[in-house]
């Protein structure tokens, strides 16, 4: 069975719930606690099947993390630690346990930003400072994309709760062209990252036609509960599939996704099939030259544009002839700033 960030997070809350002296634990109890731990942080309920939570139980029972946790059912019901000091924190761990779990730390140090999760948060770090104590200062195996003071992070938790909740907020935002910020109240619908930068994605109260505007984080300066205007949904925005056909975020609910066609030459094409643009990426042709043409079913916005911008000379826009212009433009003003540093 996989050590996954999930697991982690069920594992963490088992343990805090045993811990809790004051109740008693049925096995719905905890499968409910379980549920509503991983719903904090996916914003949506996903029911921890039984087979998941006894197979989270083998687990914290087994040596295979080190922890032989002493969990028995008492009057056929009710779990508990026969230890009533015992914590999965308070243990050594062999060295598979160590492995597993610093491999999922990795990945976990990533929620750090949901004020929601700090339970298991807690839990894990104590995890961590045990794995720190039994193997020294580690040297980092992983290194995953982090931007540490991100201008918005402290807005996460609140925003994150108020899109689960659908409260209306008012944020305090200042676009790039702003010179002051202004107070808009926004029905939230959804918190997006791209590239390590954060987005509210919701519409203001004050739009008179449904539509969706998008707020960079790192332009918030404050966020409050709104309690003038009652949540409204917008009927046109779906948040599982709206961006579905989307490279980024940026989109209006009009848009529609459009065929792209793009060649890459040899070069790079094997970059680009093994990590594609979009997961509607096809490849139509593969030429003589060992270059490729692929096509791509997507909304045409400036982060498309960017992308393929991003591949210089190796990539180029065949179809459709507009966007294609629209590229051509791009690099011929690029080439322009080259040529007059040139002295051409």
């Amino acid at each position: 069975m996989p050590i996954n960030r999930a697991t982690l997070i069920r594992i963490s809350t088992i343990d805090r719930c045993l811990q809790n002296k004051f109740r008693r634990w049925t096995i719905n109890d905890l499968i409910d606690a379980c549920t509503d731990a991983l719903a904090e942080y996916e914003g949506r309920s996903n029911p921890v099947s039984r087979r998941t939570f006894q197979n989270d139980l083998a687990l914290m029972r087994s040596d295979r993390l080190g922890y032989n946790a002493p969990i028995i059912v008492r009057d056929n019901k009710y779990y508990e630690y026969e230890d009533p000091d015992y914590s999965i924190t308070h243990l050594p761990l062999n060295e598979e346990g160590l492995d597993a779990l610093n491999s999922a730390l990795d990945i976990l140090r990533q929620l750090q930003g949901f004020p929601q999760l700090a339970p298991s948060i807690a839990t894990i770090s104590k995890l961590n400072e045990q794995i720190s104590r039994h193997t020294g200062h580690a040297v980092p195996a992983i290194d995953m994309e982090y931007v540490p003071g991100y201008t918005g992070a402290q807005f996460i938790g609140v925003i994150y709760e108020a899109v689960r909740k659908q409260r209306t907020i008012v944020i305090e935002y200042q676009s790039f062209k702003a010179r002051r910020p202004e107070a808009l109240a926004v029905y939230p619908y959804l918190l997006k990252e791209y590239r390590n930068r954060w987005f509210l994605i919701g519409e203001k109260t004050t739009n008179r036609t449904p539509q969706v505007n998008i707020f960079a984080l790192d332009r918030i300066h404050s966020v409050v509960t709104d309690n003038e205007h009652p949540f409204r949904k917008c009927v046109d925005f779906d948040p599982e599939h709206y961006f579905d056909d989307t490279i980024g975020v940026t989109r209006l609910i009009g848009d529609r996704a459009r065929r792209v066609v793009i060649r890459i030459d040899r070069q790079q094409a094997p970059y680009v099939e093994s990590k594609p643009f979009h997961k509607s990426q096809k490849v139509e042709q593969r030429l003589r030259d060992g270059s490729i043409q692929i096509s791509l079913k997507v909304v045409i916005n400036n982060e498309l544009e960017r992308l393929i911008l991003g591949y210089g000379g190796h990539a180029e826009v065949i179809a459709p002839p507009e966007f294609r212009e629209r590229v051509a433009e791009s690099v011929r003003i690029a080439a322009s700033h080259y040529d007059s540093i040139s002295g051409k």
